[in-house]
Formats: structure tokens, sequence, C-alpha cells
């Protein structure tokens, strides 16, 4: 399922501990919606580190 952050559509799968985000055209007439426009593949320590930062 597709939220946003920021303002860009992005979602989030998980396999095997991995959890990739995908984030996808941040304008609303996009000729590809669905193309992804970059992506994260971040494990359960990556996700603390990016945590600790947010804080």
């Amino acid at each position: 399922m597709r939220d946003t952050l920021g303002g860009r559509p992005y979602e989030v799968t998980s396999e095997g501990g991995i959890h990739n985000f995908r984030f996808y055209p941040i304008a609303k007439g996009a000729k590809n919606p669905d193309a992804v426009i970059f992506r994260l593949s971040l494990s359960k320590e990556d996700l603390k580190k990016l945590a600790k930062m947010a804080s």
C-alpha cells in the first residue's frame, strides 16, 4: 500500500529481515507513476541507526 513521505509516494515491503523502501514520482500527472525513482534496502540495524539520527 502506498503512502506519502514529504509529499513523495512510497511503498515498504519486507523480505527476510530486509525492509525495501521504493519511492515513486512526485508529480500528480506523471507519465509513468509506477516507475521507481529510488530504492533503499535496510536491515533492522540500519533502521535503528536511521531512527537514532532522526531523534
